[in-house]
């Protein structure tokens, strides 16, 4: 749970393996130059997608009912990936490519169409906590990896970009501030209130959002702010 950029990436055309190895190269290439903006960044060499890890496999959904769907997870055939580091206290961000397979069997035996033709990559990277180290180490962080998406666009990829901070599309920097402060008070405001249900019952509770140097303050911003929104979570949380 946080401030967090979601983003998917969709190669040109039909192409082939060895074209989607290019395209990622080229984009590797390209954001290890934007990389130069900031201290702290890094990225890491080329390899090949793991299937099995989470953040590869996308997401399908089929509609059981008129009010119900169900959802699958679709590991990838193949791909390529690396990750970009932003900052201090950002989450990597993942880029690549990956094929995915056209249908997935299913625990009945079915087959269900997965539609996800091409080479595509669906994922998001959080960028609040960079906050804990000031305003200027987040907005760096979080230009950063919309800047790096945005280097696929101009290698012909389609790119699609949801921003919660709302600084895409029109790099807006006092939204993002804004949104960013909105953002720390609920999560404070939330942490706070599931650390004290948990000391209740000799537990324990850890969230980045604790480090973070106005934490008390922002705790009772939240409170005061979004009481109704923080109890209702709280309590959805503690249900499991």
């Amino acid at each position: 749970m946080g401030l967090t950029i979601h983003y998917t990436i969709t190669a040109p055309g039909p192409i082939k393996a060895n074209g989607a190895h290019r395209i990622v190269a080229d984009a590797h290439a390209a954001i290890e130059r934007l990389t130069l903006r900031l201290r702290h960044s890094v990225c890491s060499p080329i390899e090949a997608v793991d299937p099995d890890a989470p953040w590869f496999q996308a997401s399908i959904f089929r509609r059981v009912d008129a009010h119900t769907s169900q959802g699958f997870s679709v590991p990838p055939l193949r791909g390529s990936c690396f990750t970009l580091t932003p900052g201090e206290d950002c989450e990597p961000a993942c880029f690549g490519l990956c094929e995915y397979p056209a249908t997935l069997r299913l625990t009945d035996g079915r087959r269900l169409r997965t539609g996800l033709g091409g080479w595509r990559l669906q994922v998001a990277c959080k960028t609040q906590y960079a906050g804990l180290h000031g305003w200027e180490n987040f907005q760096a962080c979080h230009r950063l990896v919309i800047d790096a998406v945005l280097v696929w666009k101009k290698l012909g990829c389609a790119v699609r970009i949801t921003d919660e901070g709302e600084y895409w599309p029109g790099r807006d920097t006092k939204t993002l501030r804004a949104e960013l402060d909105r953002y720390n008070r609920i999560i404070a405001g939330l942490g706070g209130a599931l650390k004290d249900a948990a000391e209740e019952t000799g537990g324990g509770i850890e969230s980045p959002i604790f480090a973070h140097p106005h934490f008390e303050r922002l705790e009772a911003e939240g409170n005061t702010t979004h009481a109704a929104r923080i109890r209702q979570a709280a309590g959805i949380i503690s249900r499991g």
